[in-house]
């Protein structure tokens, strides 16, 4: 194992520690079935993928904390990836608003990034609506061997957009959830363009999901998942991504 994927899944299982209160660990596994927009441009490592997932949150008067920690195409030891993802937020005063703070790791056997989010953040419970908005800037720490190993980009890479709305519905007695989150890239650094993929300088990425709450342990889900000059391709792709997640 790693070292970013063990200091991972260690920050994860800290950030759910402080306390039994409004804590959540959940697995969740399935199936990345990316289109041809994708396979044909990525072959393998994007095409139908496997992944396990270990999601945890945390939430207390002071602010919340989120984070995920993520095997990809473990079956296949060429294109195996991680991934690592942390979102804290800290409340100012009485406000809706907070400190906003973000590290997003992806790793592949021949490129990395570890990506830094430092900002502002509003949210809101509006009765089974959840919306959040958050901006910042952006600091990339990028090698993509690939290329040569020399051929790195680190600093400041532009600014960034997160907006995610969650709602909670019942319908025939069965519980429901929907969730459409989508972030958004903009004034990016020329040589990360290039070295990244992405090529334009204003992109982003998202995804719509629909799950069926089963009990209090058990829920299915399907996304939608798509990225416009983002995720390592100029231009559209996307996927359809199937799950079963298991919550403690």
């Amino acid at each position: 194992m790693n070292k970013k994927l063990q200091s991972g899944i260690a920050a994860l299982a800290l950030s759910i520690s402080f306390s039994s209160n409004a804590a959540m660990l959940a697995v969740e596994t399935g199936l990345m079935d990316w289109r041809s927009s994708a396979s044909d441009y990525f072959g393998e490592s994007k095409n139908n993928n496997p992944y396990i997932k270990m999601i945890g949150a945390h939430g207390t008067a002071l602010g919340d904390i989120y984070g995920h920690v993520t095997l990809e195409n473990f079956d296949n030891t060429d294109i195996y990836g991680t991934e690592i993802n942390l979102v804290g937020q800290i409340n100012i005063g009485e406000t809706d608003f907070n400190l906003y703070g973000q590290v997003f790791d992806k790793s592949m056997p021949v490129w990395g990034e570890t990506n830094t989010l430092l900002g502002l953040s509003w949210d809101k419970n509006y009765d089974n609506t959840y919306v959040q908005l958050a901006f910042a800037a952006h600091i990339v720490n990028a090698t993509y061997k690939a290329f040569d190993s020399n051929f790195d980009e680190q600093g400041f890479n532009g600014g960034y957009a997160y907006l995610n709305i969650s709602h909670d519905l019942s319908l025939f007695d069965q519980d429901f959830k929907f969730v459409w989150w989508q972030e958004f890239y903009f004034g990016r650094n020329e040589q990360y363009l290039e070295l990244a993929g992405d090529m334009e300088d204003f992109g982003f990425n998202g995804q719509l999901r629909a799950n069926w709450i089963i009990n209090n342990n058990w829920s299915v889900g399907v996304s939608y998942r798509y990225a416009e000059n983002n995720l390592g391709k100029k231009g559209y792709h996307d996927a359809f991504f199937y799950s079963v997640q298991y919550k403690f």
